[in-house]
């Protein structure tokens, strides 16, 4: 697997509702996360996610088990930044 800085990571959920819970939680306990649109490499769950700040993972972790939060898993996939995306010129 690739180093943690190079991933981006998500929560992947089966259902929305499950998500907009999670992200209320973990807002609660201080914790950072964006609801984005579901990763197309990681499509196999509903259509949010929840993407991390790699810094926060393990106490994102500990919250998911300490509330018994359901969801699907944590995963990370390469980011696919591109430097040249919309330049024209």
């Amino acid at each position: 697997m690739e180093p943690e800085h190079k991933l981006a990571w998500y929560v992947l959920f089966q259902n929305h509702t499950m998500g907009l819970s999670l992200d209320k939680l973990l807002k609660k306990a201080g914790l950072h996360a964006t609801i984005v649109p579901t990763p197309r490499a990681l499509s196999h769950s509903c259509g949010i996610a929840l993407a991390l700040q790699p810094d926060e993972l393990d106490a994102v972790r500990a919250l998911i088990e300490r509330e018994h939060a359901d969801i699907l898993e944590i995963a990370g996939v390469e980011r696919d930044i591109d430097p040249r995306r919309d330049r024209y010129c």
